[in-house]
């Protein structure tokens, strides 16, 4: 996924997800609203990749819905989706040990996509392979192939830390906590130019510290706040949509003058994007339905991502095959667009069905066997090496 659309990885703990529940017995409304955001996300990516520039479109109501609710999306999809994440992480004791755990059951499912997709691209498509992609693709957790996976990595090796600190701070601390992050990240977020001024030593680093900074708000309202109601949560996203239409009434007015400016409030963990993502993901958990199709296809949201922001397929599919200009002022463009992302979210579905019955076979037997197998070495080596210190410590006294 690109800068910055994304979602948490389904088979980071797949026999019990991120909930620590079953497949049979997760929430289906949250599970629903998962595959809503990840469709939001590759609609964005059609966007965000095209050969064909949207803001060097014409002012009309094509390029305002593809700037608005296909651009805009994407970021509240971000949201959502580490919302999941954060959510139910809250509910467990978090442990060095749980958080590498999870760091190496995703490494399986992205190592397997990076692999394939550059030896398929190296067969049939190397015009679409750069030389730097390929080499990449051996270590794409390290090696940033996929921007979200790398930055949701980091972040779970920083959570039992940032989880055990959230938690010394106690109420007040919390929310002073909160508040200044707010001001940081929030408030000056509605003035062009000062969010990236915070956190613009690099993209990773700015995907890091967002994650950490939606995880600090969510945790004071899990832990210390009232739950909104129903109204209150209808209200917050009301409040972010409209601030959506204030920007894009603003970007369209400047455009005017030619300055195409896009619509800034729709960028990178800004108070509406969070507003509207979390207050979504509020409304999906209060309904309570079950359905093991939903949580299956829900299960691949992750596989959809791995293949369609893989950099080749990025000009595969949206400067080459699917490029906008093709589309553009065409009857019915948008329906037309449309369909082709169901299409191809479908396509991507199936294929990491696939993929999770082949680890169902393979690797997936025996969930984590061989993580425990060097978990409990390396603890054992570490425990005689304190022993022997200790001992050592008590000659010299």
């Amino acid at each position: 996924m690109s800068k910055h659309a994304a979602l948490p990885p389904s088979d980071i703990s797949s026999e019990k997800n991120i909930y620590n529940k079953p497949l049979k017995t997760r929430n289906s409304s949250v599970e629903l609203l998962r595959i809503i955001s990840m469709f939001m996300i590759l609609a964005y990516h059609f966007i965000l990749h095209n050969g064909y520039s949207v803001k060097d479109m014409p002012l009309g109501w094509e390029k305002i819905f593809f700037q608005l609710i296909m651009g805009a999306g994407g970021k509240v999809g971000v949201v959502i989706f580490f919302s999941i994440s954060a959510w139910f992480f809250l509910d467990q004791e978090q442990t060095t040990k749980t958080s590498l755990r999870r760091i190496w059951l995703m490494e399986k499912e992205v190592l397997f996509w990076s692999l394939c997709l550059a030896c398929l691209y190296l067969i049939f498509d190397p015009s679409d392979l750069s030389k730097t992609l390929l080499i990449r693709s051996f270590a794409p957790l390290n090696m940033n192939v996929w921007w979200y996976a790398t930055a949701y990595a980091i972040f779970l090796a920083l959570l039992p830390s940032l989880t055990k600190g959230l938690k010394a701070l106690g109420k007040s601390n919390h929310f002073a906590l909160a508040i200044t992050v707010l001001v940081i990240w929030g408030i000056r977020g509605f003035i062009p130019g000062m969010t990236e001024c915070i956190a613009s030593i690099s993209s990773g680093l700015n995907a890091v510290l967002g994650f950490i900074y939606i995880f600090i708000l969510i945790a004071a309202y899990k832990w210390y706040m009232r739950p909104f109601t129903t109204q209150q949560i209808w209200l917050m996203i009301v409040i972010g949509f409209s601030f959506f239409i204030l920007y894009t009434a603003a970007s369209a007015y400047l455009s005017l003058f030619g300055y195409n400016v896009g619509i800034y409030i729709a960028g990178d963990w800004k108070p509406p994007v969070i507003m509207i993502g979390f207050g979504l993901f509020l409304l999906f958990s209060r309904i309570t339905i079950h359905s093991q199709i939903i949580n299956r296809i829900a299960q691949a949201a992750f596989g959809v991502y791995l293949i369609t922001d893989y950099g080749a397929s990025e000009n595969l599919l949206w400067k080459r095959w699917f490029n906008l200009e093709y589309f553009y002022q065409k009857p019915f463009a948008i329906l037309q667009i449309l369909g082709i992302l169901l299409a191809i979210y479908i396509v991507c579905t199936l294929l990491d069905f696939v993929r999770q019955g082949l680890f169902a076979i393979t690797i997936s037997r025996h969930q984590g066997r061989w993580f425990n197998l060097l978990w409990a070495a390396v603890s054992a080596r570490v425990g005689r090496y304190r022993e022997h210190k200790e001992l050592k410590d008590t000659q010299q006294i």
